[in-house]
């Protein structure tokens, strides 16, 4: 297993590196996911290298990537077609980011939290068996920097140790699919360690202690009490994101 100490904010950006492709990727894709591009539009390579200043060649390869992921698809005689949401590939990490960054940032952290409710439920007993002792430690490690940064307000801080705590977890489990899954929600609590809408920063003293006792279980090597932990993190931060946006509606 790879070493997990630091480094992890931006794993996910190097798939598809830096520079003009990179570019192409990342604008046309967010403005698929904002609607921008509505659904069903023809693009057209010629029009996209005017907007954006770019060569053919680069389209062609940005186009390819996002229909890797489910936003596009090109036809013969027909062109490339920008496809509905349903089409999405949504755990990949762009397309978190994108959907983060969009309108829809709001059913995306519910449906995420969901599926957290049953995968760290179960990552955590796998880890609680597989983990090295040293990562588990450096969980703890991470716990206890959350609740520091929590006490002073640093949010950023406060979820780049949450996005380390819960990659290290999840890659613990030894577990490859488990494991893939780490980008997925490592994008995500990235991009609440720099949003400020309802819901993304929102933090709570009870949820910073559910991670200090799923650490302290892990490196107790405890498999039913790491269980009930993550359970209830993931428990307490779905409440608390429902009565966040319960309370923005009714206002």
């Amino acid at each position: 297993m790879a070493d997990l100490r630091g480094g992890n904010t931006a794993r996910y950006r190097s798939r598809i590196g830096t520079g003009l492709y990179a570019h192409v990727v990342d604008v046309l894709g967010q403005e698929i996911i904002d609607g921008d591009i509505p659904v069903g539009t023809i693009l057209y390579a010629d029009q996209l290298c005017e907007r954006l200043s770019v060569s053919r060649s680069v389209v062609r390869e940005g186009i390819r990537t996002l229909s890797s992921m489910g936003l596009v698809e090109a036809r013969p005689q027909v062109g490339t077609r920008v496809l509905p949401a349903s089409s999405w590939d949504l755990l990949n990490p762009y397309v978190v980011k994108w959907r983060g960054q969009g309108p829809g940032y709001i059913d995306q952290m519910k449906q995420l939290l969901e599926l957290r409710l049953g995968l760290e439920h179960a990552a955590a007993g796998l880890s609680a068996k597989r983990l090295p002792p040293e990562l588990a430690e450096e969980m703890l490690t991470r716990a206890i920097e959350m609740r520091e940064a929590y006490r002073s307000g640093d949010i950023r801080t406060f979820f780049e140790a949450d996005e380390t705590f819960h990659r290290i977890m999840l890659e613990g489990t030894q577990n490859a699919v488990i494991a893939q899954l780490a980008d997925t929600i490592g994008v995500t609590l990235h991009l609440r360690g720099q949003d400020t809408r309802p819901g993304m920063v929102d933090m709570t003293a009870e949820a910073v202690e559910s991670h200090v006792r799923l650490a302290e279980a892990l490196v107790a090597r405890d498999a039913e009490r790491a269980q009930a932990s993550a359970l209830e993190l993931v428990q307490l931060t779905l409440a608390e994101f429902e009565q966040t946006h319960t309370r923005i509606r009714v206002q």
